[in-house]
């Protein structure tokens, strides 16, 4: 789980191979990234705050 720099938001990775976008305040569910084909093991934003990158049991790193 991680923070977004700014703290609007959080994102999650899954067993389900997703990574989730959630809006800090209200928990709602902003966007689901799917392209991994493991489960999700490490998730953070970039300090830039426009980018989040994705680690998963598939041995891929992902930047979305």
């Amino acid at each position: 789980v991680g923070y977004s720099p700014d703290g609007l938001h959080i994102v999650s990775g899954s067993r389900d191979n997703t990574a989730r976008v959630w809006d800090a305040a209200t928990g709602e569910t902003l966007q689901t990234l799917e392209g991994h084909s493991e489960s999700v093991t490490s998730v953070g934003y970039c300090r830039d705050n426009q980018r989040i990158v994705s680690g998963s049991h598939d041995k891929t790193v992902r930047v979305w």
